[in-house]
């Protein structure tokens, strides 16, 4: 039998032998740090999303004298927002209403902006906007065909609706400094 101080010799023999060959091993030196990212490494981007554009009769009519009467010019409403809107890398409004066609505009109940809105968001520096909302069919399919080819001709990109079922299966792919959106 093995007594007590003898067990523990042994112990503390066993414990400091691991301990040396702990020690012995060969170890790398430690690397130094990784330079944390920058946004360029990471992807990251600047947004600006704002919510609804909705003109309602009072704003059409305001767009319509800013214009001198003739057609309408939302550019002057949207001035103050063209700073911090331009200078993001994506900037996203919600396209709350359908275009009319030939004067044929209104607000609530049911809302027909003329299409110059969408230049006016381009000029802004948009690059795209929601459309699908519970007035995108206040006009039925010819108010979202309106309203989409007025965003295409203006170049804003939008989601949401589509003209035809082919077209709401693609998806909407934005670009944003280095990121896909």
């Amino acid at each position: 039998m093995i007594t007590r101080s003898r067990q523990v010799a042994l112990a503390l023999t066993a414990l400091l032998t691991a301990g040396a060959a702990c020690q012995a091993r060969d170890h790398e030196p430690p690397k130094p740090p990784a330079p944390a990212p920058t946004a360029a490494d990471t992807g990251a981007f600047t947004l600006v999303a704002s919510g609804d554009v909705l003109p309602h009769d009072s704003i059409i009519e305001r767009a319509r004298f800013d214009a001198g009467g003739t057609g309408y010019d939302f550019r002057p409403m949207l001035a103050g927002a063209r700073p911090v809107v331009a200078r993001a890398d994506l900037a996203l409004c919600h396209m709350e209403t359908v275009y009319g066609a030939n004067g044929d505009y209104s607000g609530y109940p049911l809302f027909k902006s003329p299409p110059e809105v969408a230049k006016a968001l381009a000029a802004t520096g948009y690059d795209g906007c929601s459309t699908a909302s519970n007035h995108s069919v206040d006009d039925g399919a010819d108010g979202i065909r309106r309203t989409l080819d007025a965003l295409d001709r203006a170049g804003v990109r939008h989601a949401g609706t589509a003209r035809t079922e082919a077209e709401a299966d693609i998806a909407t792919v934005l670009r944003a400094g280095r990121a896909q959106v």
